[in-house]
């Protein structure tokens, strides 16, 4: 229940406001007004505009659970009233209390002030605040924590006065340090333990150069080996936002086998796009759950600075599933937008797969090793679109035995994780490939996604170097005979199984280009590198299915742009051949060589 607006008001004077700050110092036991059960937070306003301190107009308050889902909130608009208070009807439980001090009067305007506070409230309790104090001190909340390694905590902090009652701190003022080797802590205080021991956690205010501190315990992690640990890099900072609740909570419906773990990194960017749960990253171990309610125990809050289209933060993401999470097989989705091996015409062209639009970055194929350095997988799956290129996962053969993934463009609401993870519930023990046929047959199954563009196939690494001897072989040829087939690769190109063409993007399916060209040639070469590159397709592609929208999609696109496109630059200078050269298919094959004479 949410309560709104001011309950109390009344006045006092500045004796009354010295005898209440005796009387009632920081968080103490006992009933809010009347009695009432919860949280009651009284404010005083008595110095408001004081010289030198932190004075405004409104403030409001908000009560946050532990899961960063705002619980309540209110605002007290009164500042000629003396005090004024809210009660805050709330379960028992521990909480985050943040008060926001603003220049408008209705929590509006500049936010000049805040005081962050977490509290444990067992039957009712009353915090209180004033405002235009000066700061005596900085106050860490918890005081004292105890962390196991692999997980983490959220430190807040808040300013004191002389007579211990808080009182607000300039907003994005405060430096926060780990000390003692046993774990690291970011620029809004979210602490993650990477080794056992004892240490502080300090928050330092920069203004005043006042310093405020925490102790923290870690802990072993107690990691335990099982049969599958599945990590999940949920990248939601974009306008997929809205359907990763949905995903997390499909997710949720299959994880009752407990040798088989789901391990997600979820970002949210709630300022900006719709349907987001909490404001920031963290990391969840999903749990069996079936309501609309995420379920899954949070591991460790991020905090807002993350940048999920960082290739070091997907390894770190990895690194750290894999030391506290250890299993026989691994593996991994990728969640979020996707360009093939291409930038993005969209955002300044700087796009590849993992866009994070809060910080504007993504990641970019030739860095996927940066962000896979020498991990080893046993499936490597996207969740993203146009990713189940060659260029793609030749990029990636090195990390994994597996990749999954869909030619086309897939629905917005992504994979049916329900339909895709209940083979790993049912049967964690079966062979990797028929485990990742899921991620084939689920899409099928949904009688929604019937009328979208599904296209998707379990690739097999151990076939990609003859694929890629095949690929080049084809490559030489056109290039070869490139005059003597100008006519019939244009029309290939334009009668050939395309995924979300573009004038700029022109992927297509491979083995639909070769079985296009193979009918309408007689060029002894030509036709040889192609019943040669179908076979090693075949052996590479152990697992496909489509549905009638894309009725000749076979599993594995290619680019095959027009020389003109391909060796054009984009608006920012980026020439596409250039980029292309990065990739370890064009230092392997000779397909880039055709690509910069292709007609």
């Amino acid at each position: 229940m949410r309560y709104f607006g001011i309950l109390m008001r009344h006045r006092l004077s500045l004796i009354g406001f010295v005898i209440l700050l005796i009387a009632l110092i920081g968080c103490g036991g006992g009933s809010g007004p009347g009695g009432s059960t919860g949280l009651n937070y009284r404010t005083n306003w008595t110095l408001n505009g004081s010289p030198g301190q932190l004075s405004g107009q409104s403030q409001r308050i908000t009560v946050r659970d532990m899961n960063g889902v705002d619980v309540t909130n209110a605002v007290l608009r009164n500042p000629s009233a003396g005090t004024e208070s809210v009660n805050f009807s709330i379960a028992s439980g521990n909480y985050q209390v943040i008060v926001q001090l603003f220049s408008g009067s209705n929590a509006d305007g500049t936010l000049i002030g805040e005081i962050r506070k977490r509290i444990s409230l067992s039957g009712s309790m009353t915090m209180n605040s004033a405002v235009g104090t000066a700061i005596s001190s900085i106050e860490v909340s918890p005081t004292n924590a105890t962390v196991q390694v692999g997980r983490g905590e959220v430190f807040v902090a808040g300013g004191l006065n002389s007579a211990g009652t808080s009182t607000f701190i300039a907003p994005s003022s405060l430096n926060w340090t780990a000390l003692g080797g046993v774990g690291t802590v970011t620029s809004d205080g979210s602490f993650s333990a990477t080794a056992t021991g004892s240490g502080t956690v300090r928050a330092t205010y920069s203004p005043l150069a006042m310093n405020g501190s925490a102790l923290v315990t870690t802990t072993p992690s107690g990691a335990t080996k099982k049969k599958w640990t599945i990590l999940v890099f949920l990248n939601a900072a974009n306008d997929l936002q809205s359907f990763s609740q949905l995903n997390v909570n499909q997710m949720e419906q299959v994880a009752s086998n407990p040798d088989v773990r789901i391990v997600v990194q979820w970002k949210n960017y709630p300022t900006a796009f719709s349907g987001g749960l909490f404001d920031g990253t963290r990391r969840y171990l999903v749990k069996p759950d079936t309501t609309s309610a995420i379920a899954s125990e949070m591991l460790q809050d991020m905090g807002t600075t993350v940048d999920m289209g960082s290739p070091q933060t997907l390894n770190q993401f990895i690194q750290w599933g894999k030391a506290n999470y250890p299993a026989d097989r691994y593996g991994i989705v990728i969640w979020n937008h996707g360009n093939g091996w291409l930038r993005s015409p969209a955002k300044a062209e700087s796009r590849a797969v993992s866009y994070d639009d809060e910080k504007g970055t993504s990641i970019q194929i030739w860095d996927l090793n940066q962000a896979f350095g020498s991990e080893q997988f046993d499936f490597i799956a996207w969740d993203c679109s146009l990713m189940q290129m060659f260029e793609v996962a030749y990029e990636i053969r090195g990390n994994t035995k597996y990749v999954v993934g869909s030619e086309e463009s897939p629905p917005g609401e992504g994979y049916p994780y329900q339909l895709v993870f209940n083979k790993f519930r049912d049967n964690p023990d079966d062979t990797t490939l028929n485990l990742c046929k899921g991620f084939v047959d689920g899409p099928l199954a949904v009688t929604a996604y019937q009328l979208r563009k599904i296209t998707q196939s379990v690739l097999d690494t151990s076939q990609f170097a003859p694929l890629a001897t095949a690929l080049s072989t084809f490559g030489t040829e056109l290039n070869t005979n490139s005059v003597a087939l100008t006519s019939l690769i244009t029309s290939t190109r334009s009668s050939a199984q395309s995924f979300s063409p573009t004038s700029t993007r022109h992927y297509r399916d491979l083995l639909d280009v070769a079985k296009r060209i193979e009918l309408g040639t007689t060029l002894p070469g030509v036709l040889s590198s192609i019943t040669a590159l179908k076979s090693a397709a075949a052996n590479a592609i152990v697992y496909e299915g489509h549905n009638s929208n894309s009725a000749n999609a076979t599993g594995l696109a290619i680019d095959f742009s027009p020389a003109s496109t391909f060796n054009a630059a984009d608006s920012l200078g980026n020439v596409r051949a250039t980029d292309y050269a990065k990739l370890k298919l064009a230092q392997d094959t000779q397909w880039n060589e055709f690509l910069t004479i292709a007609p």
